[in-house]
């Protein structure tokens, strides 16, 4: 094998990383130790997500990356306004990961609510000030106290209960949060059939401390609903806890472990108990609607169409949340007036689709809903208390993740029941069988079907919940405040051009309009992007199990994309829209664009992997139904595609997710990837280096950089050496043996003479793990490897045949390569690369040789489609993710040799 010849060792290391950086990245990522000055940290800039200060902050977290070399583990630090007064805030700190030499790469945050509420903040080493009133938690019996200094929470250790009470100001406000689930035993469409139903309630087995003060405080609770003599659904919640709050925020996941002929979620939700003490003319209920909309009426309403009452003038008052006179204070004549009047016992909002939700009430069980209003996007927050307190209960993405309810139980009693239902009894019951009871084949369907696998069992989902604690029933411009925290949560971020000056999760560029032909690319970017934001909205790709994923490819002559056909129905992680749309923000900085991310990340790391019986930390392939495809693997679950939210959010779910994949490498021994398309002649199993290695390496690069453990970094270093020494290196057949005890790879003794490149090597987040480890691993063999796999993918079949020192076949797909043509180009200083990096860019689509893009939509409003949309036939999301993401990279490597567009693009 002819390897291609490098000058400088340390130039091939770090070149094309370099190049997509400022100088001084380049210094703080790559220079020998001693050889420069030691790279400092400077006050980190931060902004809240959306531009602007919210309403109202509940507290929240965030991460921030710091250079390499310049800062101990055991730094702290300080978080200041950015304005003329630069107040101080109070701040807890924690690390999220390290660099190779024990420095902080990212660290973890959360502030005390920031009463000034400034659009900018200023981090930087130094003391932190500590809260006027530290959070604190206490162990009192069998339960943790915990105090933020405006309310106190008790929180059993075990039994049927998250929360015991919550007060403020001495008084209980809430009490007996639970869990609840409401079970059938057959789909609602059983013909002929009585439905058995079964009442589950969540019972805590375990609990731990993760963080106790002196600003945040953080319980996890884990345990499983219990009913009929079972356990069922296991779950995790977390409690978090801010000083000076009167806020929790709930993160609740459950994993799905039952039968799926037999187990049919009819109502899953969490439930408090709120004490009420006044008459129910001074109980309230608020219902947050659209936009600033709020539904509101208290329980008996004053009758203020009634002219001659006493108190007629008022209503409005009460329809304000104000106190109205209690009953011992009217008399006799007006207060039996107002028992006249119907008290209502139960309130409803339930969205049960994507556009229509109802809010009903009723005066009790006995009688009939009334439906006095209704709308399309319910905010997903309700409130109800009296007049010496209440509780509001928040569920983010409400109306996304139909069908979701909230409710309000005997609310003319002594004591209420407030839940929020992730998934509403009023709906049919949740049916998580497979949409087929046969296998329907590769040709024609793009199924790969393999009976056991069309399994939901060991799927998973998080909802997040917000609840607030008032001492007196809040004004609707306060409630409303809480309800858009909950629909749309504020987050701290750092500019983007921090994130690229640190050159984390490897290479990317700045948006950069310098050109004409750079700037018709951004707008091209842009235009991707705003494209899927309406087919999310226009196709409704919402729902329980659905929000956050695409669907996979359009169908030009049905006019709709292929939801039923096989595996070009839902996306899944198929080469990693994740990642387009995480780089997108972070170049961008759109508030819009990370809500996209995260919620593609909640739904590919929860619904699409398995996370506990015989798949658990695989994931599965795009199919019509999310966990419908046999193909279970490592690609769909790698921490490469949670590591942009664990950090930039500093989200603890994420970290609990990777550490469950950190092995996963051992679970392929039982479930070979390769099982149906090669024989194993005596391996522990069999691998491809993509994307199955670059799956598992993504994995312990995050455990390697999380913990520090070089174990980990072993492991990698293991596969990269194995990889390097193949015939051929990565220019190898593309099916290996592996030893995940070693994590050496082996060719197979029976491997072809003249292999194929594999397509599939790179595109499933192969790229990004190479670009990132050739900055933090130094493996010389591994290095020539991979430079040599980057110039041959695309070049002509007489070099790659010089390369590989023998006969390579061409892989396909041209243009996805195009960026290790360009990575190439600034390793070996050849323009002519960059030159060809782009000519693959635009014209190296597989099997058309007719460019793609631009996207160029037709608008269809006729009688061949449902609804007016606009229609680009050839779309697949494998394209739009692939296309954006070698965009995004060439622009940073070789975006000074983009020539002049022609044709359509110049248009």
């Amino acid at each position: 094998m002819q390897h291609i010849p490098v000058s400088r060792r340390a130039f091939v290391k770090t070149a094309a990383v370099a190049a997509a950086l400022p100088f001084a990245s380049r210094i703080a990522n790559s220079a020998p130790s001693g050889s420069v000055a030691p790279p400092t940290a400077s006050p980190v800039s931060l902004r809240w997500l959306d531009g602007t200060a919210p309403l109202h902050d509940p507290g929240h977290t965030w991460g921030v990356p710091w250079p390499r070399g310049a800062l101990a583990k055991e730094t702290t630090f300080s978080l200041r306004t950015d304005d003329d007064e630069a107040a101080e805030v109070p701040l807890q700190s924690w690390p999220l990961a390290y660099w190779p030499d024990g420095s902080l790469k990212w660290t973890g945050h959360a502030a005390a609510p920031d009463a000034k509420s400034t659009t900018g903040y200023v981090l930087a080493p130094g003391r932190p000030v500590a809260p006027a009133t530290a959070v604190s938690i206490r162990e009192d019996g069998g339960s943790w106290l915990v105090n933020t200094g405006t309310i106190v929470c008790r929180v059993p250790r075990r039994g049927d209960r998250l929360v015991a009470s919550i007060a403020c100001d001495g008084r209980e406000i809430a009490r007996d949060g639970r869990l609840v689930c409401l079970l059938d035993d057959r789909p609602d469409t059983a013909p002929g059939v009585n439905v058995r139903r079964t009442s589950f309630v969540g019972v805590v087995s375990s609990a731990i401390v993760e963080q106790d003060g002196p600003v945040r405080a953080v319980i996890k609770l884990d345990g499983a609903f219990h009913g009929a003599g079972r356990d069922l659904l296991p779950f995790s919640v977390r409690l978090c806890f801010t000083a000076g709050s009167d806020d929790v925020r709930l993160v609740h996941s459950f994993v799905y472990d039952g039968e799926q002929e037999r187990d049919f979620i009819r109502g899953l939700g969490v439930r408090f108990s709120v004490p009420l003490r006044d008459d129910p003319h001074n109980r309230h209920v608020y219902f947050a609607g659209e936009g600033e909309g709020i539904w509101g009426e208290a329980v008996r309403n004053i009758p203020g169409w009634a002219g001659r009452f006493p108190l007629s003038r008022r209503f409005p008052e009460q329809l304000d949340g104000r106190p109205m006179p209690a009953s011992a204070e009217l008399d006799d004549r007006t207060r039996a007036q107002l028992e006249t009047v119907p008290a209502w016992d139960d309130f409803k909002l339930a969205q049960l689709s994507a556009d229509h939700f109802t809010v009903e009430k009723r005066t009790g069980a006995h009688s009939r809903w009334l439906r006095p209003s209704r709308g399309r996007r319910a905010a997903g927050t309700v409130y109800f208390g009296d007049t010496t307190g209440g509780l509001a209960l928040g569920l983010q993405n409400f109306w996304q993740s139909h069908p979701t309810a909230l409710e309000i139980n005997g609310a003319t009693t002594p004591e209420s029941h407030v839940t929020a239902w992730l998934w509403s009894p009023d709906a049919p019951a949740m049916d998580l069988r497979h949409y087929s009871d046969r296998a329907h084949g590769l040709p024609l369907q793009y199924e790969d079907v393999q009976p056991g696998f069309s399994t939901p069992y060991g799927i998973a989902r998080t909802h997040e919940l917000l609840l607030r604690v008032f001492a007196a029933t809040p004004r609707r411009p306060e409630f409303h405040a809480f309800a858009a925290s909950v629909s749309t949560p504020p987050r701290r971020v750092c500019t983007p051009d921090h994130y690229h000056r640190l050159g984390v999760f490897g290479i990317w560029s700045l948006p950069d309009t310098s050109t004409p032909a750079k700037a018709r690319l951004e707008e091209e970017l842009d235009r991707l992007i705003a494209f899927y934001q309406r087919e999310v909205d226009v196709r409704g790709w919402y729902g329980f199990w659905d929000f956050g994923d695409f669907m996979h490819t359009y169908d030009r002559h049905r006019h709709e994309w292929r939801y039923d056909v096989g595996g070009y129905a839902w996306q899944n992680t198929e080469l990693v829209p994740d990642m387009w749309l995480w780089f997108t923000f972070l170049r961008t900085g759109r508030g819009d664009v990370f809500r996209m991310a995260e919620a593609m990340t909640r739904h590919t790391q929860e619904v699409d992997v398995y996370h506990l019986g015989r798949f658990a930390g695989l994931g599965s392939r795009h199919n019509v139904s999310h966990w419908g495809c046999g193909a279970k693997e490592a690609r769909i679950s790698m921490a490469g595609l949670k590591r942009f939210l664990h950090y930039l959010a500093a989200d603890e779910r994420c970290g609990d997710l990777m550490t469950a994949v950190v092995d996963v490498d051992s679970r392929t021994v039982e479930i070979n990837p390769l099982r149906l398309v090669a024989e194993n002649p005596g391996f522990p199993t069999l691998t491809r280096v993509g994307p199955d290695w670059f799956g598992f390496a993504s994995n312990w690069l995050a455990a390697w950089e999380r913990t520090g453990d070089t174990r980990y970094r072993d492991k990698i270093v293991a596969g990269m050496k194995s990889i390097a020494s193949q015939p051929g290196g990565l220019l190898s057949h593309p099916i290996l043996g592996y030893d995940p005890a070693t994590g050496v790879l082996s060719p197979l003794p029976n491997a072809p003479a003249e292999p194929t490149l594999s397509h599939m090597l790179a595109i499933f987040g192969g790229a990004e793990t190479a670009f990132e480890l050739a900055t933090l691993i130094d493996v010389p063999e591994w290095d020539r490897a991979w430079l040599d796999f980057c110039v041959a993918y695309n070049a002509t079949q007489e070099e790659r045949t010089r390369i590989a020192g023998r006969v390579v076949k061409p892989g396909s797909f041209p243009i996805w390569y195009s960026r290790l043509t360009a990575w190439a180009s600034v390793e070996r200083g050849e323009p002519a690369l960059a030159s060809r990096a782009w000519q693959e860019f635009f014209h190296g689509f597989h099997r058309d040789p007719e460019p793609k893009f631009p996207l160029d939509p037709v608008r269809l409003e006729s009688f061949s489609v449902l609804n007016p949309t606009d229609d680009v036939p050839w779309m697949e999301t494998n394209h739009a993710a692939q296309w954006s993401l070698n965009a995004i990279q060439n622009l940073a490597l070789v975006g000074d040799h983009l020539p002049p567009l022609e044709g359509r693009w110049a248009e």
